[in-house]
């Protein structure tokens, strides 16, 4: 069995795969002050909780956008596990090439993103993962990476209005009844939730555009992604295992030269 770690800045994804079918997933917070310990703990626990003995974990990918988290879930593997993890970069064979100017700085999670699209939808298409921050990845016609864009996640431009504004406070992030509100809670969601939509339909139109193609896939994944696909027209599917599959994907792309 495959143990596939995605680490972000929010949030840690740990999933299970059997072959191509995932098992089971769980969504925990990222915490710095967690030790190697701890993790291990958490980690045999969850695979408890769904009878996986972690004796029958033989291989383990990571995905991370957080070098200090990456460190302690790679000693992990190595230390409780006894295996040298795949640890996701622009260095590793992902079946595509990178037309960006510095690949080494592409996040991690976004490479999953693309090789799992890249495998599973057609081509030229856009991916929107709404995350910390919401990004855009962008495949040309021949299934190249071509670069992409990013803007403030949905929960982060909320979070940063409502400190820097007295008088509002948090709000459940949902769709409003109407775009016009008539009290305050409605106006925030109205103007963080719709505007969130608004912005993803304005980029991934001038994407499309500076492409030039007549057809372009978008896919969303991440937290809000199916909410987000819900209300646009521009998001064709939401695919919330996007990150997992592609770190699935990359390992077995990758997995002879693991071995060696």
């Amino acid at each position: 069995m495959l143990l596939v770690i995605d680490i972000g800045n929010t949030n840690t994804v740990v999933g299970i795969y059997r072959e191509e079918q995932l098992l089971e997933s769980w969504r925990l917070v990222s915490s710095h002050t967690r030790t190697v310990d701890e993790y291990w703990i958490m980690v045999k626990q969850l695979c408890n909780s769904v009878d996986i003995p972690t004796e029958r974990i033989s291989n383990i990918a990571i995905s991370s956008v957080v070098p200090e988290l990456t460190n302690s879930f790679t000693k992990m593997s190595r230390i409780n596990f006894g295996h040298e993890p795949l640890v996701v970069s622009s260095n590793l064979n992902l079946g595509m090439n990178l037309l960006v100017r510095e690949p080494k700085q592409i996040g991690a999670d976004r490479l999953c993103n693309v090789v799992a699209a890249k495998q599973y939808y057609q081509c030229p298409l856009i991916v929107v993962d709404l995350g910390t921050a919401t990004t855009f990845d962008v495949l040309n016609g021949e299934g190249d990476y071509t670069g992409g864009a990013i803007s403030p996640g949905l929960v982060t431009g909320s979070l940063e209005l409502i400190r820097r504004a007295a008088q509002l406070h948090e709000i459940d992030l949902q769709y409003p009844e109407n775009i016009i509100g008539k009290t305050t809670k409605e106006h925030m969601q109205s103007g963080i939730f719709v505007g969130h939509i608004a912005m993803i339909e304005g980029i991934v139109g001038r994407i499309k555009s500076e492409l030039g193609e007549n057809s372009v896939f978008v896919i969303a994944t991440g937290g809000y992604s199916e909410e987000i696909a819900k209300h646009t027209e521009n998001v064709d599917i939401f695919n919330k295992h996007l990150t997992l599959d592609g770190l699935r994907i990359i390992f077995n792309l990758n997995r002879k030269e693991l071995e060696l």
